[in-house]
């Protein structure tokens, strides 16, 4: 099998970053380890799993996000969408969003 390589936009790795702080600044995590276990936790899923996960088209109208959109249910209430182009086995993270977004509207679409 060949190396899988996994890239983020450097967007999306400052965007993980604040995600720790805004989990623990909002009060979702009483401690801020735990909000870096979770953010640790949504990148080992992509890290582990991109390759493996049947890819989902992304809605022509929101390609700009990537062409391909994998989905992880974190819990109950929350479902992450990771959205990259791929290439052989070079994948390219361009955005992720969850469900709770103010603007999630364009979700509706997937």
């Amino acid at each position: 099998m060949e190396k899988i390589i996994i890239i983020y936009n450097p967007i999306v790795e400052i965007y993980l970053n604040e995600l720790i702080d805004i989990l623990f600044l909002k009060n979702y995590f009483i401690l801020k380890e735990n909000a870096t276990s979770y953010v640790e936790d949504l990148i080992a899923f992509v890290e582990n799993n991109i390759h493996s996960i049947q890819h989902k088209n992304t809605p022509q109208k929101i390609t700009h996000f990537g062409n391909f959109y994998i989905t992880y249910k974190r819990t109950k209430r929350t479902m992450w969408y990771i959205f990259f182009d791929k290439k052989d086995n070079r994948y390219l993270i361009k955005h992720i969003t969850n469900n709770h977004v103010e603007n999630a509207t364009f979700l509706h679409s997937l």
